[in-house]
């Protein structure tokens, strides 16, 4: 079968397809023409796939499952944790939500103390909302896929994990020769210019998020907000490196 029969049997994107395929979750074989023929394993393997995508397993536990490194009653028992836990913060929040819609509340009248008040009360009860720490989380990922080039504009990741490694390995190992090259051609240069991009995302996770919501404040600064959080990092990453060298460290 062709990948655009694929699609129609299966409902689903050539995108997805692509996706499961670089994920290593199934593996095509190639004609003579350069073609990917899909056969019915292949069919079969994707709509497991789907299926246990749909049900909330991630990727990677998939994976796992498909080859045989981890049984498919372990992988659903945590599923079934993480389901319960979603449940559990979904639950506070749909009751609030409706508490809100009952009292037929617009942004004019919403009153914050009151409901902030209702949480925290909701809360010691035992009920449970979403976690907006991964809303920190999340940032900080980005931050760092966005630093390597390892994702697109919506933080999907680009490649494979074991693709990701590498592309971070090579960024540092390019940072580490052209510091060998450029500035001193010995081996504690070389290491300080491989430490150069990991210390640089270090510092971008930790001061990125303070930034973002400054610089949010002022709409000419926001449009440019990448680079100066960037250039702070590598600003802040060079000072600590050149007081390291002067020190000894």
């Amino acid at each position: 079968m062709t990948i655009k029969e694929v699609e129609e049997v299966l409902g689903i994107p050539r995108a997805s397809i692509r996706f499961y395929e670089k994920e290593r979750l199934i593996d095509p074989k190639r004609e003579t023409n350069g073609y990917r023929e899909y056969d019915e394993e292949d069919v079969a393997t994707l709509k497991k796939v789907i299926i246990f995508r749909k049900l909330g397993l991630p990727v990677s536990e998939i994976e796992d499952v498909l080859d045989g490194s981890k049984p498919l009653a372990d992988a659903l028992s945590e599923n079934t944790a993480r389901l319960e836990e979603q449940l559990a913060e979904l639950n506070g929040a749909i009751a609030l939500t409706k508490m809100i819609r009952q009292n037929t509340e617009d942004i004019g009248s919403f009153d914050e103390n009151y409901y902030w008040e209702e949480v925290g009360r909701e809360e010691q009860k035992g009920s449970r909302f979403m976690d907006i720490a991964r809303d920190i989380a999340q940032y900080q990922k980005a931050v760092f896929l966005d630093h390597f080039g390892l994702a697109d504009s919506e933080g999907n990741l680009n490649s494979t994990v074991k693709g990701a490694i590498i592309t971070v390995i090579g960024v540092c190992l390019a940072w580490g020769i052209v510091r060998w090259l450029v500035i001193e051609r010995s081996l504690y240069s070389f290491l300080i210019g491989i430490a150069i991009p990991l210390i640089t995302t270090a510092f971008l996770v930790i001061i990125g998020y303070p930034l973002h919501c400054l610089l949010k404040r002022n709409p000419k600064t926001a449009k440019h907000e990448k680079w100066i959080i960037w250039a702070v990092a590598l600003f802040i990453c060079l000072v600590v490196l050149d007081l390291a060298t002067k020190n000894g460290w």
